[in-house]
């Protein structure tokens, strides 16, 4: 099995075509969802870089500081297994060190234009060879965005003033400018022009990040073996741009634009072509799920094999993900179902909102249900306190009459 990785670190899953977005041009990454399996319902462990990438590793969920330790590694597992594993991470912006040891082999860039070219040339180097894992590690996202112009100018555009009475008028507004270095931190959610710009902004990279991504697939159908490649494109952590008063990629909330992870896995020669899993998923069935893909042992993992939901044989593989999300002082934890989503922060008030109608949490409900709210409080404690353990996890129930 060839399998090839592509982390986008920042990436809002809300932000690409794929999952909803009308108005931000991600074409190929939307060409590669209608030819792959896009889980709509794909939530991130811990929601910092760091955090994402020990769980890539391990397959465990690591919600709160100093789990215990689990052992087991993909990376090592792999390699015992004969499997060549290359690293390309994109060095434009920091990088975990941790996460680069282990590998067969790691080609860094100083920038995103060098990190594509790099991973195009690894592609030629593993073309013809035998089982490989190529993880492609991209920070295009985090700021500051370096966004050329061609990318920032379908946002930026000017447009017409509207008259007292809502026609358009000749007068034409000003443009808004491009915001490529917003400040990571709290800002203040009525500045309607401030979120405006970051947004438009972070669109803008995106769609820059689109284009890269787009000639990179371009090289790997070029090669060879391309039809018996798997592709992966998921993201660390999402990118928060004021929704709920905070800028960065670590947030200290576990909302919706932080937590919701984009996950498109696109199998060797098309099959299961155009499905879409509404099941809940976690940044931990990745190492699970590659551990299946690739047939070697991850005994210690709490993630689950995802292949059984891209080939249609199972509808769920949990009833509930739990995420935490920090900024490295303050931390939040969720638990979310179908039909709920939990936020229980470390000091503070809890809060409760009705999934999938509010989609953007804004309507806190938790007075309204109170008792569900302590069950789902006492569920998410459990879940935190059996993650800590080792082996595999054995998930609390949910309350009765959760829905």
């Amino acid at each position: 099995m060839k399998v090839l990785v592509l982390a986008l670190r920042g990436l809002q899953a809300n932000y690409v075509g794929c999952y909803g977005n009308a108005w931000v041009a991600t074409p190929a990454l939307d060409a590669l969802a209608a030819g792959g399996i896009v889980f709509d319902r794909h939530f991130a462990d811990r929601a910092d870089a760091a955090g994402a990438r020990r769980t890539w590793r391990d397959g465990r969920h690591h919600l709160q500081d100093s789990p215990t330790d689990a052992g087991g590694d993909l990376i090592a597992q792999l390699r015992r297994r004969g499997v060549r594993t290359w690293l390309v991470p994109d060095e434009s912006r920091p990088v975990d060190s941790d996460f680069a040891v282990g590998w067969d082999d790691v080609t860094g860039a100083a920038s995103f234009g060098g990190s594509l070219e790099a991973a195009a040339r690894v592609l030629g180097a593993l073309a013809g060879q035998g089982d490989w894992l190529l993880w492609v590690d991209l920070a295009a996202l985090i700021p500051p965005w370096d966004t050329p112009e061609e990318f920032l100018a379908p946002y930026f555009q000017e447009e017409p003033a509207d008259d007292e009475e809502g026609e358009e008028s000749a007068e034409v507004l000003e443009p808004l400018a491009p915001l490529n270095d917003p400040v990571a931190g709290p800002v203040d959610p009525e500045d309607g022009e401030l979120f405006l710009r970051i947004q438009c902004s972070y669109a803008a990279a995106v769609t820059r990040l689109d284009d890269g991504l787009g000639r990179l697939l371009e090289r790997l159908h070029a090669v060879d073996a391309a039809d018996e490649v798997m592709v992966v494109v998921t993201s660390d952590c999402g990118f928060a741009l004021g929704e709920h008063g905070y800028v960065g990629p670590s947030a200290p909330h576990a909302h919706e634009e932080t937590v919701h992870l984009p996950l498109i896995l696109c199998l060797p020669g098309g099959d299961e072509a155009g499905r879409r899993v509404p099941g809940l998923t976690q940044a931990a069935d990745l190492a699970a799920t590659l551990a299946d893909v690739f047939e070697v042992e991850l005994p210690e993992a709490q993630g689950r094999t995802l292949l059984p939901l891209a080939y249609g044989e199972a509808e769920e593989v949990r009833p509930y993900v739990c995420s935490a999300a920090t900024d490295g002082k303050a931390v939040e934890w969720s638990l979310r179902t179908h039909e709920w989503a939990f936020m229980l922060p470390a000091s503070g008030t809890p809060r409760l909102y009705v999934k999938p109608d509010d989609r953007w949490e804004v309507n806190d409900v938790v007075q309204r249900h109170v008792e569900l709210a302590d069950r789902l409080a006492k569920t998410l404690r459990e879940f935190l306190e059996a993650a800590r353990r080792p082996g595999p996890l054995a998930p609390p129930p949910l309350p009765a009459n959760d829905g």
